[in-house]
């Protein structure tokens, strides 16, 4: 590990020391046009500069741009524009040249108490891509796994189906999901419950780290993930692609598709269709399979659009549908055999049957996801573009507990309905200077636990009451380029209020009311000190009101065989996020090393429950399970990402992927409970000619999670572990294969980030298949 700082190290400071530009004729014109992709409207006000130079404008009211009297030379032409995806083009430049750039619109706007415009905040900040090959490595898993091919992101487990992910040590509500430019609201809250999102739709996966709360609101304490689908075509013309893939370990099989094109003699229309299935049985560790762990998915998208030169509109809507076995062995009928079953190396025979299985029986998970969102944009050429976005989503989850005695309908049942509005401007040029977007957003939440009216709960056994939230936020943002640098500064202001309705353990119906209201705040740079190397820093306060089952639960929370109890008084968290982030890439080496610290005041988390030294565990009705308590601290999280990568020879590619975090409660001065332990991917790529085919061979590092306190958990942290994957790629005319192996070595081992730890060991071999078809 202290090799891997040395070269960065010296790499750093190498970059610092490198600025080149040999150059001859110095009379030379470089000029354009900036348009949008579908409609060809002009641009005005984008910010047009060669890279690590100092030359930079603003386009006109034309969207034309100019600069006269550069040095011939190769140049890194670089375009962006507030509500649009950056770009950069090579230039080569010899005499007067004229280059016409095209932005596609960017649909990462939030709805909620949220705020708008990507290119406003994004610039100061770390973040990871996945697209290309990287997220076709990815195909058929779910989204949190996908997620982890991005550095300094884990995911949080519960079993073998159920990942969320984890930036800098934090997930669930500190993590939002924007899919399809709409914030992601399910019932996020649950360790165990998986992001209802269908990653097929997706052709770049984006991860902006750290606190992000101007941008999008409260809540983005940890760091945003974008799931991002591609422009509609601007073209008559009908294309698409077709997905098959296959993995050996539970049988799983997975279809996805998308066509997409215009309408003939309509011009500025466009649409898109796509949908996916996936089936697989019980999945099987290096040993054993895992009874009722299998998996049924169906998902579906439509979108369309028309767009002019002045005005134009989209209308998406999804549908995510899934059912998720749990395993059996995760439900323990009495106290004695849920402390035998944690203190096992392998499970009761009665959960490993010695063949895999379609069937989903009980425990299990029912739940259904569907999105519609309208989104309007109209140029006023006096103040810049409007753009009005309103959503709707509809979440049911069901969760099925294993029948014990008489009890026959054991079962969580979750509804949630969130309307979301955002109205935004990004304006023209203040003084031809200052670029940026003002906005406000608002959002309406209900949550149905034991009704179908809100003020009139059923039942006392539900884990969360029904409640009502609303939320509405203004914000300003603000960016200054000039030469190499650039300058970003924001401001928000949030008020929430919510309302929750249950009934007590006598059945006496009780009703809160809670309001919170906060600001954020953001201030970073970006210096581009050559063409080779940028350095960004960024300040932030973001925070976070504390969630309903944060509040109110008490009882079983089935999928996570956990017995959770909440606690009425606490307060926001309140976090203070500090990042740089360096990043090189030359001809031969391209590295990146970002440190950071975030300061939480009144953290909330869920702990084990401790009394007097000893770990607690809760005998109900339904069964056995460990007790975990809403507890609430000042906590430190400190940490670092770098990769390296060196291109060996014209074929060999070595990469190097670190992350460590350090998660501290300062007001006890005790570490964090499940926080993840360092990690060190090496990879070894090898490209077969023009056609970009190409073989992998990665090795994973994880090790001991060490930072524990006694008695703070159930069980120790487990071994550290070291995994041997490999890809392969081989396209082919319209086709691309793909051949995958994880676990290659059938390694036996258990992951301190799988909350099923304490009863199985990690999935073992899995050979995946994969076929594309383009057109």
């Amino acid at each position: 590990m202290k090799k891997l700082f040395f070269i960065l190290t010296v790499l750093l400071s190498f970059g610092l020391n490198t600025i080149a530009q040999n150059t001859t004729n110095c009379n030379c014109t470089l000029k354009g046009v900036v348009h949008e992709t579908n409609a060809h409207n002009p641009i005005p006000g984008a910010v047009v500069y060669l890279k690590g130079t100092k030359y930079a404008v603003f386009t006109d009211a034309k969207g034309e741009y100019q600069f006269p009297k550069l040095c011939q030379g190769a140049y890194t032409l670089v375009c962006q524009a507030v509500g649009f995806q950056k770009i950069e083009v090579p230039i080569n430049l010899t005499q007067e040249h004229s280059k016409e750039l095209t932005l596609a619109n960017d649909d990462e706007h939030l709805q909620e108490v949220v705020v708008s415009g990507k290119k406003t905040e994004n610039q100061t900040k770390a973040k990871s891509i996945i697209e290309g090959s990287d997220l076709a490595e990815t195909r058929g898993q779910s989204l949190g796994e996908a997620l982890k091919a991005a550095t300094g992101v884990t995911t949080l487990q519960t079993g073998s189906s159920i990942a969320k992910p984890v930036i800098h040590g934090m997930h669930s509500n500190r993590v939002l999901i924007l899919n399809n430019g709409i914030r992601q609201e399910g019932q996020q809250w649950g360790s165990e419950h998986a992001p209802e999102i269908d990653p097929f739709m997706a052709q770049k996966l984006t991860v902006i780290k750290g606190a992000a709360g101007v941008r999008y609101g409260s809540d983005a304490i940890a760091g945003v993930i974008m799931v991002e689908p591609n422009p509609l075509p601007d073209s008559a013309a009908i294309h698409g692609e077709a997905n098959l893939v296959g993995f050996s370990n539970g049988q799983q099989g997975i279809a996805s598709g998308i066509i997409e094109g215009g309408l003939l003699k309509k011009k500025g229309w466009a649409w898109r269709l796509q949908g996916t299935y996936k089936r697989g049985a019980d999945i099987k560790t290096a040993d054993y399979y895992l009874a009722n762990t299998g998996i049924q998915e169906r998902n579906f998208s439509a979108t369309v659009g028309y767009n002019t030169a002045h005005w134009g509109t989209e209308a998406y809507f999804s549908y995510f549908d899934t059912q998720l076995g749990i395993f059996s062995g995760s439900h323990i009928g009495n106290i004695t055999d849920l402390l035998t079953a944690i203190n096992s190396s392998r499970p009761n025979s009665d959960y490993t049957p010695t063949s895999a299985s379609y069937t989903i029986n009980r425990p299990n998970q029912d739940l259904a996801h569907n999105l519609f969102k309208v989104k309007s944009f109209l140029v006023n050429e006096n103040l810049g573009k409007w753009q009005l976005t309103l959503s709707r989503q509809y979440d049911w989850r069901l969760e099925y507990d294993v029948p014990r005695g008489n009890r026959t309908l054991n079962t969580l049942n979750f509804k949630l309905t969130t309307y979301q509005a955002e109205l935004l401007l990004d304006h023209k040029p203040l003084w031809n200077t200052l670029s940026g977007t003002v906005g406000a957003s608002g959002m309406y939440q209900e949550n149905l636990s034991s009704s179908y009216e809100l003020t009139k709960p059923l039942i006392n056994t539900v884990l969360i009451p029904n409640y009502q939230t609303k939320s509405g936020g203004i914000f300003l943002i603000e960016r200054w380029v000039k030469n190499r640098w650039e300058l970003e500064g924001g401001l928000r202001y949030d008020i929430r209020s919510s309302d929750a309705y249950g009934l007590d353990a006598s059945s006496k119906l009780f009703n809160y009311s809670f309001t919170f209201n906060n600001a954020s705040s953001t201030i970073g740079f970006a210096w581009n000190s050559s063409e080779s190397l940028s350095i960004k820093g960024n300040a932030a306060i973001a925070w976070r009101a504390p969630n309903m089952n944060e509040l109110f639960s008490n009882g079983v929370h089935h999928g996570a065989a956990a017995y959770e109890k909440g606690n009425i008084n606490l307060q926001p968290e309140v976090a203070h996020n500090f990042s740089v982030s360096a990043e090189y890439s030359g001809s031969k080496w391209a590295w990146e090393i970002s440190p950071y610290l975030n300061l939480i005041n009144d953290f909330i988390y869920l702990k084990p429950r401790v009394e007097n030294g000893e770990i607690q565990t809760v005998l109900s009705v339904r069964g056995a399970f460990p007790a975990f308590d809403y507890t609430q601290v000042d906590a430190r999280f400190a940490g670092i990402d770098a990769s390296v990568k060196y291109l060996i020879s014209k074929h060999f590619t070595i990469t190097e992927k670190y992350s460590m975090v350090r998660a501290k409660d300062t007001r006890n001065d005790v570490y964090m409970v499940n926080i993840p332990a360092d990690r060190l991917e090496s990879s070894l790529r090898y490209t077969f000619g023009k056609n970009q085919a190409y073989v992998s061979l990665t090795n994973l590092l994880v090790a001991r999670q060490t930072r524990v306190e006694a008695n703070s958990d159930f069980l120790a942290p487990p071994s550290g572990y070291s995994l041997w994957s490999m890809n392969a790629s081989y396209p082919y005319k319209n086709f691309t294969f793909g051949l995958g192996v994880s676990n290659l070595l059938n390694k036996s081992y258990r992951d301190y980030m799988n909350r099923f730890r304490y009863f199985t060991d990690e999935m073992g071999r899995n050979i995946s298949l994969r076929v594309q078809y383009r057109f």
